[in-house]
């Protein structure tokens, strides 16, 4: 929500509706953060994995093993930090 910022505070701005096509746009990349977030709370690899596998640019650069190689290459590095993953 875009908001006016000034000495007195915080102050939203109403914008109303999306129009379709930006909704849309908006819905996919929603879509990939709430399974990340999901795949964060529940120390679940796989959905995050599919998360990145959902990423609009990422899945339109890489293929899904190159994807794959990503996300374990990722968990690898940072395991000290990645405790209790499935």
């Amino acid at each position: 929500m875009p908001c006016l910022v000034d000495k007195e505070g915080i102050h939203p701005c109403f914008v109303g509706d999306l129009p379709p096509q930006l909704a849309a746009l908006n819905r996919t990349n929603i879509s990939v953060h709430e399974l990340a977030v999901r795949g964060i709370a529940e120390k679940d690899k796989t959905k995050l994995f599919q998360a990145v596998l959902l990423d609009p640019l990422t899945s339109a650069i890489l293929t899904i093993d190159e994807i794959r190689e990503m996300v374990d290459a990722l968990f690898r590095e940072n395991k000290k930090y990645l405790k209790g993953y499935k």
